[in-house]
């Protein structure tokens, strides 16, 4: 039987925001622009195993990990009522 480890971690809608971005393909010009909270916001979210460096032919600086796509997929049924 395979075991599912849960963890609580607080999203921000700040950090919501950025992955939403960042699933949607955000650009390098974007991802250096960020002010100072956002910044923060973005290395938390990295802390958090949520976002991850993309390699150097991407076209962005960041990607989402399958944790984002797990959180936004629990997100979508709680807001779907399903």
């Amino acid at each position: 039987m395979e075991r599912q480890m849960t963890e609580l971690v607080t999203v921000t809608s700040e950090e919501l925001a950025i992955l939403c971005d960042i699933v949607a393909g955000w650009g390098v010009k974007r991802a250096k622009n960020l002010d100072a909270d956002k910044r923060l916001a973005l290395d938390r979210l990295i802390a958090n195993g949520f976002v991850e460096q993309a390699n150097g032919h991407s076209v962005t600086n960041y990607k989402h990990t399958t944790k984002t796509e797990l959180l936004l997929s629990q997100l979508c049924v709680g807001i779907s009522g399903g």
